[in-house]
């Protein structure tokens, strides 16, 4: 069914009726979303888990240590960096 025969229905219906899909669609819709969000929630890692998983892309020799900053003096304590 294409969008405009579901408006040609809808015109065809009572307020009632159409009230009546409207919940119906809403509840549908609320369904949808909470199933969803519980699916997505279930499957998300903890921060600590993250961290293992990351951890070895981060140690010294691998490819994104590069983009890391090594220097260990603190930024703020420069006077001219502005």
């Amino acid at each position: 069914m294409t969008r405009t025969e579901i408006f040609e229905a809808l015109k065809k219906m009572t307020t009632e009726e159409r009230l009546e899909l409207i919940e119906t669609a809403s509840k549908m819709i609320r369904e949808d979303i909470y199933t969803n969000t519980k699916i997505h929630v279930s499957n998300k890692l903890n921060l600590a888990e993250a961290a293992e998983i990351m951890r070895p892309f981060y140690e010294p020799g691998s490819e994104l240590i590069v983009f890391a900053d090594q220097d260990t003096e603190d930024f703020y304590e420069y006077e001219d960096y502005a």
